[in-house]
């Protein structure tokens, strides 16, 4: 039996396993187009964790043309030999490591530098802004960079490239899409017309760097959405590209501009997405067959190989979450990898706000080089009041540094507001950080005491005391009902329902009260233009979708005026009245509650604050500073 973690030979490239790291563009880079010293430290712990091939970021074939910010090239010979001192780091640890070429085409933001963007036909990109036409006396050039750029990451010790041209993204894949390309001459039209631009590019990779150096192909299995590229039309082009040179393919799925939340498959979305494609590919081709789309689960990931669904298998943000999951997924210590939920608001979350791209479970993500777990010569007694996740993750972080450490919490369970995040059926996965946390304290042994709501006299035994108890949710007065009441079964409603707030809480908690009572109506009242406010884009699409198909409506840039007599509200300056609801719920956001805290902190002890308890956020804010405190006591 074929395992995960036996060799696999891609044309001359021998890996030592079949587990592959995915491109994952996080902002890291700068304008050299080198891997910066964060950008190399990043991968090298994915090497260390023994992945058998890094595929690093999106790499341009022409350096005047970048994707997202700064992006990968070789800009000289001096770069080139720069990039041979990283690759040869890579490759001390086993690991192979491959450059995703690409031209940015129409997702260039070269329109910024006042260039407009190349693409297969003129149309807006993901950025809304106009490309245009690429000219067919322009394409030898084009063709020309791309062997170019193939034989200097040759030169730079490179073990092979991957050429992305899935997603009906970026130039190749604005050519091979039937909804991108509408050309009319010998570049548009048909299915083989439209691959006429690949199939060149191939051939002259090969040409250009010999049969020995590898070409892995990232493509769409098909792109899921009505007009796009199906199957079918993938099963056409497979032996095409293997008479080319291809060695081997890599499917990914879905639709860039319509479908990302296939792309970068997040909450609801289901494991090993694009394996219905895969199956089908993998039936007539004669090179491997590698699969990508939400592969975050260990026994997954080796099912596939040993299976013989896939050849090998593409890991993203389940390696943002543990570098080392391979490394314990070949020693079956499952239970101990730090698991993606598919949130997205480390990796894509905290670049919308132009901020390095890291993981919520995973706060070294990105911070490689800058925070290192010492051992402590304290020998200080901690104690953690609140159950949460940042709790648990500063427990945790506390113990591998070697303090002595306890966990108090109130309830009689541990979680903290991931216990409601994760009640509607789309996101029960977030729950997997509690099952991770849990299994983490009790493998390191941390006391932890339930349905112990701490006082200032519970504190007089410990040295240092670490609060965060979570936050208290707003409401106009005692006996309203809050999201958080319906999230935790604390109340029951049904009928016509008015939601006051369109945050994701106020989301997440009318679709809860649908799955319970499927003859609901939910009104959500929303003074923003939109609902799902700092929601992830690929999530938020997943949402949204959702929402449609429930008896949900929402009601936006409208403001709740008073509930007396009905209910009125203010839109556009006019006042309407809405009539009156079974039940009204609000969702209007948290306030903190540092009153334990302060009342510690007058004791004198060594107290710190962080979490919703001093400032209302996220599970990643709350994670990260927790873990932040631990590494400094």
């Amino acid at each position: 039996m074929t395992t995960l973690f036996d060799e696999l030979k891609i044309g001359s490239m021998i890996l030592k396993n079949r587990t592959f790291m995915a491109p994952m563009s996080l902002g890291y880079g700068d304008q050299t187009g080198i891997p910066t010293l964060q950008e190399q430290a990043y991968w090298l712990e994915r090497a260390k964790g023994e992945v058998g091939c890094i595929i690093t970021d999106a790499t341009s074939v022409d350096p005047n043309t970048p994707y997202l910010g700064n992006t990968l090239c070789f800009r000289s010979e001096e770069s080139i030999l720069e990039y041979k001192k990283f690759t040869d780091k890579i490759h001390a640890y086993g690991t192979k490591i491959i450059p995703q070429i690409t031209h940015p085409g129409p997702e260039s933001i070269s329109s910024f530098f006042g260039v407009t963007p190349i693409s297969s036909s003129g149309y807006l990109n993901s950025m809304y802004q106009q490309t245009r036409e690429l000219k067919i006396e322009e394409i030898p050039n084009i063709i020309s960079m791309y062997a170019n750029t193939s034989y200097q990451a040759k030169q730079a010790g490179f073990d092979g490239i991957e050429l992305h041209c899935a997603h009906g993204y970026m130039l190749l894949g604005s050519f091979l899409s039937s909804l991108k390309n509408k050309r009319t001459d010998e570049y548009g039209g048909n299915l083989m017309h439209r691959a006429r631009l690949l199939f060149e590019v191939v051939e002259a990779i090969k040409s250009k760097c010999g049969d020995d150096f590898p070409i892995i192909l990232r493509m769409s299995g098909s792109e899921k959405i009505p007009g796009g590229n199906t199957i079918e039309d993938t099963l056409q082009l497979i032996p095409e590209l293997e008479k080319r040179g291809v060695d081997a393919f890599e499917i990914s799925g879905g639709s860039q501009y319509e479908l990302p939340n296939k792309i970068m498959p997040s909450h609801g979305e289901e494991c090993a997405t694009n394996l219905k494609e895969a199956l089908r590919i993998k039936e007539i081709s004669h090179v491997p067959v590698l699969l990508v789309g939400k592969i975050n689960e260990a026994k997954l990931a080796r099912s596939l190989v040993e299976e013989e669904k896939v050849d090998g298998i593409v890991l993203g943000r389940a390696l943002l979450a543990d570098p080392d999951f391979v490394k314990k997924a070949k020693e079956h210590k499952d239970a101990q990898i730090a698991p993606c939920t598919g949130c997205l608001a480390g990796c894509v979350g905290q670049q919308t706000k132009r901020l390095y791209g890291t993981c919520v479970i995973n706060p070294f993500c990105g911070h490689e080089m800058e925070i290192k777990i010492e051992p402590t010569v304290s020998n200080k007694k901690i104690m953690i009041v609140g159950g949460g996740i940042g709790g648990l993750s500063t427990a945790r972080m506390c113990s591998l540094r070697g303090l002595d450490v306890e966990v108090f919490e109130k309830s009689d369970v541990l979680g903290g507001q991931i216990n409601l995040a994760s009640k509607i059926t789309a996101k029960k996965e977030m729950h997997k950080w509690i099952d991770y946390l849990e299994n983490e304290c009790q493998r390191l042994h941390i006391p932890v005491h339930l349905n112990h709501e701490v006082k200032v006299n519970d504190v007089h035994n410990f040295d240092v005391i670490l609060v965060c108890n979570g936050s208290i949710p707003n409401k106009p007065n005692g006996d309203a009902y809050t999201a958080h009441d319906i999230l935790g079964d604390k109340v029951d409603v049904h009928g016509n329902i008015l939601v006051v707030g369109g945050g994701m809480v106020a989301v997440e908690a009318s679709e809860y009260i649908c799955e319970k009572h499927p003859d609901a109506h939910v009104t959500i009242l929303e003074m923003k233009k939109n609902i799902g406010d700092g929601e992830s884009p690929a999530n938020l699409v997943s949402t949204m979708t959702r929402i449609q198909s429930l008896p949900i409506k929402a009601l936006t840039e409208t403001k709740l005026v008073s509930v007396e007599d009905g209910v009125k509200v203010e839109k556009g300056g006019e006042t309407q009245n809405l009539g009156k609801f079974d039940f009204i719920v609000y969702a209007t956001g948290s306030k903190p509650d540092p009153s334990l805290y302060e009342a510690i902190r007058e004791t004198g002890k060594e107290t710190y604050l962080f979490g919703d308890a001093s400032c209302v956020a996220q599970a990643l804010e709350a994670v990260r500073d927790g873990v932040n405190i631990a590494l400094k006591l």
